[in-house]
């Protein structure tokens, strides 16, 4: 299993190497604004957690950090293809939102 830091690590470097690619995707600017805010908000997640402590072992910390080893990778087979943006914005919404709960439970600690 990978790291909490791994993991929101993962998320945010799969984002920020694809992220104009799916900017272009965009068909207008409310797309273009809530793939950037979903962005921002991963980048977020891995930069608060980079400097923190992490316990492994904590039962949330584990349970949070599959769920967004499953999101990563829902998250990789929509960018691979990038043919349904609604599905790219509602993975790259739960990559954040599970980032961001296993940052603020990190954080936490």
């Amino acid at each position: 299993m990978q790291t909490p830091l791994e993991e929101l690590e993962k998320s945010y470097i799969s984002l920020q190497s694809q992220i104009n690619m799916i900017s272009m995707a965009c068909t207008d600017q409310s797309q273009r604004d809530q793939i950037s805010a979903q962005y921002i908000l991963a980048r977020q997640n891995y930069w608060n957690c980079v400097n923190k402590a992490f316990h492994d072992d904590d039962p949330q910390v584990e349970t949070l950090t599959r769920q967004l080893a499953e999101a990563n990778q829902k998250l990789t087979a929509t960018l691979a293809k990038l043919d349904d943006l609604a599905k790219v914005l509602d993975v790259m919404t739960e990559v954040a939102a599970v980032g961001g709960q296993l940052a603020a439970k990190v954080i936490a600690l």
